[in-house]
């Protein structure tokens, strides 16, 4: 499965299914997601029936993801799709609307976090 989080040639990050990616101080999913670890390392980022996955762990995957992908930028959109691959149950078969129904979860609760501590 392929999951385009990038605009052809129009910078870091780009909407995924017509919304933007991008939060109103112009951050990526994946900025919000490594400040919200900062703030709150041990804050649930996606909760599931079975599983929670803290923003902690997720920027450790995310950053992981991002070695072993050998990614000159660092931790981007790519480490963290493939860091939720591998933290979430079943969100490899989710398909994408599973895949965009996390993210859109991640999103809120990164943006609560952001707000709690007012790096907004």
């Amino acid at each position: 499965m392929v999951l385009q989080l990038r605009r052809n040639g129009r910078g870091p990050s780009a909407p995924t299914g017509g919304r933007n990616t991008r939060d109103r101080g112009g951050r990526t999913l994946t900025q919000m997601v490594m400040t919200a670890a900062e703030a709150a390392r041990d804050r649930p980022a996606v909760v599931g029936p079975d599983y929670a996955v803290s923003f902690g762990e997720l920027k450790a995957r995310a950053q992981g993801a991002a070695v072993a992908m050998s990614s000159e930028s660092g931790v981007d959109d790519s480490a963290l799709t493939v860091a939720l691959m591998t933290a979430v149950p079943g969100l490899a078969v989710a398909g994408p609307k599973g895949l965009a129904d996390t993210l859109s979860g991640i999103r809120i609760q990164a943006m609560m976090v952001l707000a709690e501590f007012e790096l907004v």
